[in-house]
C-alpha cells in the first residue's frame, strides 16, 4: 500500500510540474511575441534569407499574430486546467479518498474539458489559415474526444459506486 502511495504521490509531482510548465510556455510565447515587435527583431528578420524561414517573410507575422498568440494561449490555459483536475485525481488517491463525490465532478469536468479541448486543439491552425498560410487544414482531434467519453463513462460508475459505498456505511 505504501508502494501504491508513492506512485500517486509520484504522479501528483509530475502533473504539478505539467502545470508549471505550461505557465512557462505561456509566459515564452508572450515574451516572444512582445520581442518579434520591436524594432530591432524587425530588422534581424529582414536580414535573413526568406528561404530559412519556415513561412518565408511571413513568418514574423503568424508568430506575433494577436490570433495565434490568443489561440495558443487558450491551449495551455485548458491544459494547465487539465493537469490541475488530474492531479486533483491522484491527491485523493494519495489521501485515499476515492468514493467522493468531489471525484466524480472532477471526472465529469475532465470529460468536459477533453471536449472543449478536441476543438480547441485546431485553433492555432485555423487562425493561420485566416491570416493566408497554409497549414494543412482543419482537423478535430478524435483522441480528445475518445477520452472524453471514456471518462465520462468512467464517471457515472464512480458515481454509482459512491452510492453503493454509502449504502455499505449505512448497513454496517
Amino acid at each position: 500500500m505504501n508502494a501504491e502511495k508513492n506512485v500517486y504521490k509520484g504522479l501528483k509531482i509530475i502533473f504539478s510540474l505539467a502545470i508549471g510548465l505550461m505557465v512557462i510556455a505561456a509566459v515564452a510565447v508572450l515574451g516572444m511575441a512582445f520581442v518579434l515587435h520591436t524594432s530591432q527583431a524587425q530588422s534581424f528578420i529582414q536580414s535573413i534569407f526568406d528561404g530559412d524561414l519556415i513561412y518565408g517573410a511571413k513568418t514574423p507575422m503568424l508568430f506575433a499574430s494577436p490570433l495565434i498568440i490568443g489561440s495558443l494561449m487558450i491551449l495551455f490555459i485548458l491544459n494547465g486546467i487539465l493537469f490541475y483536475f488530474t492531479r486533483s485525481f491522484f491527491k485523493n488517491l494519495e489521501m485515499d479518498r476515492i468514493f467522493v463525490s468531489e471525484n466524480v465532478t472532477t471526472a465529469k469536468k475532465v470529460a468536459a474539458l477533453l471536449l472543449i479541448l478536441s476543438f480547441a486543439s485546431s485553433l492555432p491552425d485555423v487562425m493561420a489559415q485566416l491570416q493566408g498560410f497554409s497549414t494543412g487544414g482543419f482537423s478535430l482531434d478524435l483522441t480528445y474526444m475518445v477520452g472524453a467519453a471514456i471518462v465520462w463513462a468512467l464517471a457515472k460508475i464512480l458515481e454509482r459506486a459512491n452510492l453503493i459505498a454509502e449504502e455499505n456505511k449505512l448497513t454496517i
